[in-house]
């Protein structure tokens, strides 16, 4: 079939009139499903795209020169969507790939291949307003060039060294006076303060299994503000822990923050690519303000219901607009 700029699925396809709103993730990630329920609620139709039922249950089709024509069916008994009636993408949480079905390794490795690249390319091409887009997400993973570009545009970073030689790691701690955290370089654990049994040419031994981010300890105050689209949510995290994840008597206190402070935060928003993010600051004794990241997919629910901010109506918002 060739498709033209009047290309239109057969007519018992169920239109949506360009409502459809597209989230990655599924029923049981708590985030999706709650904006799942608030787009529903207000007459919008959303979908779940679980990236691990492509190809065997998810059937799309896209042509790269014609970036509006094309479907996506998240089951065979769901119907098949326009392409170019997806309004919008929630990226909330991207759900892998599944080739478990293939034993064969050589076939199980080009059937990856084949199916990270479609997806990859079916993401880049989607004209619609993503929240937030892979890009966004990408220079999340790498998040040495996410610093880079926010001290390159005058954000306040904590000096960082990345990693895998135990020299380096014993100059760094000594030019910051053991005043050093350590932590994955691309997230998922929480935060430590090094010791001197970490220096230990047995454990810096450790660094050839895999490279480490070590930051100057920044002393002070938890802030994490949540920016969606204009809207800004801030509160102060108070906590007697290191990591605020450690302490589960942390109290979340919303604040005002000074007009600079705001600017910075879009600035960083504006950086990354982000219309949604949470960012996470550190108030140090003497009122500077350290920006540590800017999460393209943050969690809110839990902020939401202590603070009272509409975090997840307003995104609601952005993405129905």
């Amino acid at each position: 079939m060739v498709f033209d700029e009047g290309y239109k699925l057969d007519p018992s396809v169920h239109l949506y009139n360009k409502e459809m709103i597209l989230i990655l993730g599924n029923e049981n990630e708590a985030h999706a499903a709650y904006i799942f329920d608030k787009i529903q609620a207000r007459g919008g139709h959303p979908a779940y795209f679980d990236t691990r039922l492509f190809p065997t249950v998810t059937r799309l089709a896209f042509e790269p020169d014609h970036t509006a024509c094309g479907f996506f069916q998240a089951d065979p008994s769901a119907p098949k969507i326009p392409l170019s009636e997806i309004r919008a993408v929630y990226w909330r949480y991207f759900m892998g790939i599944a080739v478990e079905h293939l034993e064969d390794p050589f076939q199980r490795d080009m059937a990856f291949r084949e199916i990270n690249s479609t997806i990859g390319s079916l993401f880049r091409n989607l004209d619609a307003r993503w929240v937030n887009p892979p890009a966004a997400i990408d220079m999340h993973v790498h998040k040495g060039y996410q610093l880079q570009l926010m001290k390159r545009n005058g954000i306040r970073i904590p000096q960082t060294l990345v990693t895998n030689d135990g020299d380096a790691v014993l100059e760094f701690y000594e030019r910051l006076n053991g005043e050093v955290i350590y932590k994955p370089v691309m997230g998922g654990a929480h935060t430590r303060k090094i010791t001197p049994e970490d220096l230990t040419p047995a454990r810096l031994a450790e660094l050839a299994k895999s490279p480490v981010q070590f930051q100057e300890y920044v002393p002070g105050v938890d802030i994490r503000v949540y920016l969606v689209d204009d809207a800004h949510f801030p509160a102060e995290i108070q906590s007697n822990t290191l990591d605020f994840r450690d302490d589960p008597q942390a109290q979340l206190v919303p604040i005002t923050l000074p007009d600079s402070v705001v600017k910075d935060c879009f600035t960083v928003a504006s950086t990354l690519g982000l219309t949604l993010t949470g960012i996470d600051v550190r108030r140090t004794p003497d009122g500077e303000y350290v920006f540590l990241e800017g999460n393209p997919s943050p969690m809110f629910i839990h902020f939401e219901n202590i603070t009272g901010y509409p975090i997840s109506d307003a995104l609601v918002d952005l993405l129905m607009r």
